[in-house]
């Protein structure tokens, strides 16, 4: 039985071959009741954390049926616009794993693709939704590097690929600007682009003489991403920008609120004043605005991009753990790590989520195995006030392997003396220990292996060697890097 567009102005209502036309007021009401079916399937994933959520999704339910309309009038595809998805956390330390997406940006990718599905089963053209990184618009104020954000956006678009979501769509630099670009861009020219991008978007859309304090002071939505902006830069940048000699706490967070006033002047939702929202508003002039960001709901839909009962909504700024019950939890990555039940499960070859053991340390399931995913114990750490956090927990058990066979056999090398199954196990130690948090007098992050660049001494890389990481490892805690002192690093708790 084919399905034709009925042949009035608002084609949704579609008709059976051979049957009559409805009127045009069962028409327009069918295109009401569908246009809010299509809205109500867009809030069930909505940002709801909030005890006012309802009343403020309520708040812009007729602005946004309205845009909605228009689509289902047109008989069209709805289609959405979402800013996000800039890049990783500044924070490697202890809220995500690196700079690439992992098992949380899958996730969120997932329900969006599935929200758009779910619109397609009650509206017969379905929905797109275009993912807009404004990664470009803050990286440099965040030092997050030009490279860092091509690798991030480059990667996620392979995985809506691999992972067939075929719902979700993604914006390109020249659908914001037009100013002169190669045809295609690569990851050189598109770092060779980055500063001509910011500079055109501030010339034409930005305003000089906007008075940022008073916008937060009288803009609900305003004050509401300025108050979110300063939260996540306190913690994203606690390791950029740390404290000590000539930063202070009070000056530290003075410096939070200026740069997060900067973020707001390149880009918060006033398209009329702001960079970003302007350059995206001309773009995607008639798309449905949705936001990750609380607002008062009257001009965008805020959504919650994942599935969580914590605070944790955008996968950037956090890791994913799958729990014992089969729901997901999203935290940071130093969250997860403290918990003795939690392991780190790596996917091509890099750590993507945590899995919550129920019985000790569980083996991979078949399907896991055929995936190429590895499961990594691991032992909670707290930093401590000092130096560093306690590597000692972490290093004991590939150390008392080498104790144990030293007891026996003296004279033996370490590197001669491990069995296959010894090796598999300390090649998942070693991949653990190297997510944990080991920093210097100046709390930056230091390699407990000098020389751990070398692909031998990497856990991730294709040549990981085992036994040269053991020998590194021995000749550390053991004491043995006596006889070549520039061998080890000192000032390291742990491994001094």
């Amino acid at each position: 039985m084919q399905l034709v567009p009925h042949p009035q102005d608002a084609p949704v209502g579609f008709v059976k071959d051979g049957e009559e036309p409805l009127n045009a007021s069962h028409t327009i009401s069918e295109t009401m009741q569908t246009s809010a079916k299509i809205l109500d399937i867009v809030l069930d994933y909505a940002l709801n954390k909030f005890s006012d959520s309802m009343e403020r999704l309520a708040a812009g339910r007729p602005k946004f049926l309205v845009v909605i309309d228009r689509f289902v009038k047109a008989g069209t595809q709805v289609e959405m616009c979402l800013p996000a998805f800039p890049f990783k956390s500044a924070n490697k330390v202890d809220k995500v794993f690196g700079i690439l997406p992992d098992k949380a940006e899958e996730l969120a990718l997932e329900r969006l693709n599935t929200m758009c599905i779910r619109i397609g089963d009650v509206y017969l053209p379905g929905a797109k939704l275009t993912i807009i990184s404004d990664g470009l618009v803050y990286n440099d104020l965040l030092g997050i590097p030009d490279r860092d954000t091509w690798a991030y956006g480059e990667a996620l678009r392979t995985m809506a690929v691999q992972k067939g979501f075929s719902h979700i769509g993604f914006s390109r630099l020249r659908d914001l600007v037009s100013f002169p670009l190669p045809e295609k861009l690569d990851e050189i020219t598109y770092v060779a682009n980055a500063t001509n991008f910011r500079r055109f978007m501030f010339n034409k859309y930005g305003k000089d003489n906007l008075d940022i304090d008073h916008e937060i002071a009288t803009n609900p939505d305003t004050q509401m991403t300025y108050l979110g902006y300063r939260r996540f830069l306190e913690s994203d940048l606690r390791y950029i920008f740390p404290l000590g000699a000539g930063r202070s706490n009070h000056s530290y967070k003075k410096n939070i609120r200026y740069l997060a006033k900067q973020m707001l002047i390149r880009g918060y939702l006033n398209a009329a004043k702001q960079a970003f929202a302007g350059a995206v508003k001309f773009a995607y002039p008639s798309h449905l605005r949705l936001s990750i960001h609380k607002s008062t709901g009257e001009h965008k839909v805020s959504m919650s991009l994942l599935n969580t009962k914590t605070g944790y909504t955008t996968p950037w700024h956090c890791t994913v753990a799958l729990m014992a019950d089969g729901e997901w939890m999203s935290a940071t990555m130093a969250d997860f790590m403290k918990d003795p039940k939690m392991e780190i499960v790596h996917e091509n070859g890099r750590p993507s989520y945590f899995q919550e053991k129920t019985r000790g340390l569980e083996k991979p399931s078949e399907g896991d195995e055929q995936a190429g995913n590895q499961r990594v114990s691991i032992q909670p750490t707290e930093p401590s006030a000092g130096l560093v956090s306690n590597v000692e927990t972490a290093v004991e058990e590939p150390v008392k392997i080498v104790e144990e066979k030293l007891q026996h056999e003296p004279s033996i090398s370490v590197v001669s003396c491990l069995e296959e199954s010894e090796e598999e196990k300390i090649t998942e130690l070693a991949k653990a220990l190297s997510h944990l948090s080991v920093r210097d007098e100046k709390t930056q992050l230091i390699n407990l292996f000098f020389g751990a660049e070398h692909p031998l001494l990497d856990p991730n890389s294709g040549t990981f060697s085992s036994k040269a990481w053991l020998e590194r490892l021995a000749s550390i805690t053991l004491g043995l890097a006596s006889r070549d002192p520039s061998g080890y690093c000192k000032r390291v708790a742990g491994g001094a």
